[in-house]
């Protein structure tokens, strides 16, 4: 018998589901880690380069399941790391006291989705494993689609700049930001070059 370590259910509608996968999948594109916090648990998964995917559908009377699994080998049992959500400690650590990675993909599935557009500011008293930084996409006066990111603490640091004639264009411009930005590198250049 599998010993489960870790289980999330809850209900999502259909928007917010999509950007779980999304970053499921932008993860794994970008080969990081997939993190996901709830108040009581912290699951982090490193998905190795191949695995083996299955799709299920189910129906039992009213009610249709589709499960989909990812399954791979993992002989020391190390691709997986469950710990109790820390109570406030360092955020910085792991569960082992070793450094967290930054670039490792974080969902605490009550912050994903939705949040962003109803221009809801943070708390600063926020616990810091709660402050997290956020894309936000929504419709301008001139009716185009931008996107920006938003600091945990309400402040713009970034937009794309333009406006975009659909929103699905807005959201495939941030994927393309997040894909990217691990790998660009900062280059100083002279006003006269």
């Amino acid at each position: 018998m599998a010993d489960t370590s870790f289980e999330l259910e809850r209900a999502y509608d259909r928007r917010d589901l999509a950007a779980v996968f999304r970053e499921f999948a932008d993860a794994l594109e970008a080969e990081t880690a997939v993190e996901l916090h709830t108040p009581e648990r912290h699951l982090r998964v490193d998905v190795p380069p191949r695995v083996v995917a299955a799709l299920e559908v189910e129906r039992e009377g009213a009610v249709t399941e589709l499960e989909f699994d990812l399954e791979w080998d993992d002989p020391e049992g190390t691709s997986v790391r469950v710990s109790d959500a820390e109570p406030e400690g360092d955020p910085e650590t792991d569960d082992a006291g070793t450094e967290a990675d930054p670039a490792a993909a974080t969902m605490p599935p009550e912050a994903v989705a939705g949040d962003a557009a109803d221009g809801e500011r943070t708390d600063p008293t926020t616990p810091e494993s709660e402050r997290r930084s956020r894309f936000e996409i929504y419709r301008d006066r001139a009716d185009e689609w931008r996107w920006r990111l938003v600091h945990w603490n309400g402040n713009i640091i970034a937009d794309g700049g333009e406006g975009y004639a659909s929103r699905s264009n807005a959201e495939r411009a941030v994927r393309g930001v997040v894909r990217n930005a691990p790998t660009a590198r900062i280059e100083h250049r002279d006003e006269g070059a």
